[in-house]
């Protein structure tokens, strides 16, 4: 009877820390910080602010971020890419380091930032709880030339100008390359930043598009004679030259000239092997093309040709690991089988096909 009773207890207290156990377990498991879930809350909100959707992008803020979220006014300096460079893990929080390339719609200017963005867990919810940038890089048009800025810097390089853009070149669609045609020069359109900051697209506008990138060398910066831009040449007062400013572009690589169209925006590919361009042919509609950054030359997919351009739009969506998202838009006058093309498609950068999502 005794032993009996004694199996009996140990069994009891078997199942009791079991039980115990299996609590704590789940109790931890509850309270566990995933950091792949807070991953994708940021990719969300990255997604949501490239978007322009700023109201679901506020509704992944902790209480108290946004209280301290003010409305302001919509900035014409839009992101167009991000990538995530760094993931911490640190206690019930994750810290990552997202690399952001903004481009404004309305002038030739472009920023490099570095965001700081703290993902915590509320309750059973995942939120965004800080989010601080850092200024990496700056470009912008002064005079006849696209101008760098490093930093906080308050010194800035010239990257190139208009003597530095070729005078004739190729567009794509002169697959014989029979005519040359001159390059405008008339007024720059978008740029937009690598996300190592040591390439730059660029694009000037005149009635066509020139599109190419141009690989910066900060090292000639300080190779530069600081004063070369200020000193004068010749004879009398008021009548000297200005001494020709070095640049700290080392290579322009053209990639296309647009017949009629004009550049809305550019953005670079994860591993910058690629760069999408989106564009505008005017009542024609909107388009992208993604060339090949090392080369210069247009991917085998052609979005003008594979789509009916006069019954959708195609828009540019985001970039991921060798792939690239776009919408297929309708216009008015789409019917029948035709709708079928409309939506979200994903680009492989490996093997160069399309699939719809």
């Amino acid at each position: 009877m005794k032993r009996l009773l004694s199996c009996l207890l140990i069994f009891l207290f078997v199942l009791s820390s079991t039980s115990c156990m299996k609590k704590e377990e789940e109790s931890t498991k509850v309270n566990a910080f995933e950091i792949e879930t807070a991953t994708n809350v940021v990719e969300s909100y990255m997604g949501f602010i490239m978007k322009g959707d700023y109201e679901n992008g506020k509704k992944l803020y902790t209480k108290e971020l946004m209280k301290k979220t003010p409305n302001m006014p919509i900035s014409d300096i839009k992101i167009k890419g991000y990538k995530v460079t760094e993931t911490n893990e640190v206690g019930r929080s994750g810290v990552f380091k997202v690399r952001v390339t903004r481009t404004s719609i309305e002038k030739p200017l472009s920023c490099l930032d570095e965001y700081s963005i703290k993902v915590v867990k509320d309750g059973a919810e995942y939120k965004v709880n800080e989010i601080t940038s850092s200024p990496e890089k700056e470009a912008f048009v002064e005079s006849i030339g696209i101008r760098f800025r490093d930093k906080k810097n308050v010194k800035t390089n010239l990257i190139i100008d208009k003597s530095g853009l070729p005078k004739y070149t190729y567009s794509n669609e002169d697959a014989a390359k029979l005519y040359k045609m001159l390059v405008p020069i008339k007024q720059y359109s978008s740029i937009n930043f690598s996300y190592e900051g040591d390439k730059l697209a660029i694009s000037t506008y005149d009635k066509n598009s020139f599109i190419g990138i141009v690989y910066i060398d900060e090292s000639l910066a300080v190779a530069a004679n600081p004063s070369s831009s200020t000193e004068q040449s010749g004879g009398t007062e008021g009548s000297g030259v200005m001494a020709k400013e070095k640049p700290i572009g080392k290579e322009l690589i053209p990639l296309d000239l647009l017949i009629d169209c004009k550049v809305e925006f550019m953005t670079f590919s994860l591993d910058e092997k690629f760069l999408l361009v989106q564009y505008d042919k005017g009542k024609e509609g909107k388009y992208i093309r993604v060339y090949e950054v090392d080369n210069g030359d247009m991917i085998s997919v052609d979005f003008e040709k594979d789509y009916p351009s006069d019954k959708v739009d195609i828009l540019f969506s985001s970039f991921g690991e060798d792939s690239m998202t776009y919408e297929v838009v309708s216009k008015s006058n789409i019917s029948g089988a035709e709708t079928d093309i409309v939506g979200k498609w994903k680009l492989d950068l490996k093997e160069f096909t399309v699939d719809k999502l």
